[in-house]
């Protein structure tokens, strides 16, 4: 028997899916495996027949505009290193009453800190090395001071582990290079490729897609949104008024990513489709001509791994997601489409102007390639095997 337990970031869907996905190559017969998250991962894992366990919640601050907000996240910094610690006492009695041969983290300090403390390996998985500071202070020197400081303290942190993973392709190529960049110790991490999940589509369910949405021989965008559910509702707003705009022109599909949400499609205004949940999204993803999403690791890597041209619209002021946009874009890869200047005329011209450069698509195919050469679900698992 092995006993793996699988500690998992819960902000957004990301981390839990890939986590789920490693852990389903991970199975064997008689293994037996235990989850903890919270927040939005611990929905996606339920939604999956897991049963995971809730740890305590970071509790990141929103604002009433839909993004980060890093004035009442600092206020409560006293606040959130109580959470950290009610973190570390949870996975501390977990690890002692389920005693697993390994921990696999997503994105977690604290069961690095309880798994060393209990003599157990741990294995870290990132896609953000260090916190970046908010887009308006980078760039001056304090700030620059402060963000290699805390970056070296946090990949400190992250050394205790016994691997450290970047789900990410190395260098020039790499997505999430601000959130490695200028600290001394980000040579501890091995890059293993993307861990979006693999699609798991056919011929014969692609089709029915086709069939079931009426998709014939336009052109189809997905507007995929992902992320904390409080950071939706903006985008959600626009994202219905520029399906019926766009929908004159190509088939329009909208998943509004709640993991408790229906699953029956609804057709809307201009004829295009509304999910609350979609559960062919993976077929969606294979068949678009285009995606419009967040600037999450996951879906960015779903869309190299395909070829598939993207208009990314990163949380608003959320450092990682913006620095990811602008890196997708820099490789041609696609446009980004900040959510200050997120409007359905704005996005209607941007999804239009993706579509009409086949430059886009051209390099999108090129980095596929290149992407292609790894599969960072198969390198997380071979190198969890070695500890077990």
């Amino acid at each position: 028997m092995r006993r793996i337990y699988f500690s998992v970031y819960g902000s957004g869907l990301g981390h839990a899916a890939r986590m789920y996905e490693i852990s389903k190559k991970l199975w064997r017969q008689g293994d037996e495996f235990v989850y903890s998250s919270f927040e939005e991962g611990l929905d996606y894992l339920r939604s999956q027949g897991m049963h995971p366990l809730q740890s305590p919640s970071i509790d990141l601050k929103w604002s009433s505009e839909g993004g980060f907000s890093s004035r009442d996240s600092f206020v409560g910094f006293p606040r959130a290193i109580l959470t950290f610690i009610k973190q570390f006492g949870f996975e501390s009695d977990m690890l002692s009453r389920f005693k697993p041969r390994l921990v696999i983290s997503d994105s977690r300090v604290s069961p690095i800190f309880a798994g060393r403390a209990q003599s157990i390996p741990v294995v870290t998985l990132l896609n953000q090395f260090k916190v970046l500071f908010p887009s308006r202070f980078r760039g001056k020197a304090l700030s620059n001071s402060y963000e290699r400081v805390a970056g070296n303290l946090l990949g400190l942190f992250w050394s205790l582990s016994e691997k450290v993973l970047m789900s990410d392709l190395p260098p020039p190529y790499t997505i999430s290079e601000a959130n490695i960049n200028g600290t001394d110790v980000s040579n501890i991490i091995q890059y293993v490729g993307f861990t979006s999940p693999k699609l798991q589509v056919t011929e014969q369910s692609t089709q029915k897609v086709k069939r079931l949405l009426g998709l014939e021989s336009r052109k189809l965008v997905f507007i995929h949104i992902s992320g904390p559910n409080a950071t939706k509702k903006r985008f959600a707003e626009c994202a219905l008024i520029v399906a019926e705009k766009l929908s004159k022109q190509f088939d329009v599909v909208v998943s509004l990513g709640y993991p408790n949400g229906s699953s029956e499609p609804k057709k809307i205004a201009g004829g295009s489709w509304l999910y609350e949940w979609c559960p062919v999204k993976d077929e969606l993803f294979v068949l678009s001509d285009a995606i419009v999403g967040r600037a999450g690791h996951g879906t960015i890597g779903q869309c190299i791994n395909l070829g598939t041209p993207a208009v990314l619209v990163p949380i608003l002021n959320h450092s990682e997601q913006l620095a990811n946009a602008e890196k997708y874009q820099k490789l041609g890869l696609g446009l980004e489409l900040r959510s200050e200047s997120l409007t359905a005329d704005h996005l209607e011209e941007t999804v239009d102007l993706l579509l009409r450069e086949a430059s886009y698509r051209e390099r999108s195919h090129k980095i596929m390639e290149i992407s292609k050469r790894y599969d960072g679900v198969d390198g997380v698992v071979r190198i969890a095997e070695s500890y077990l």
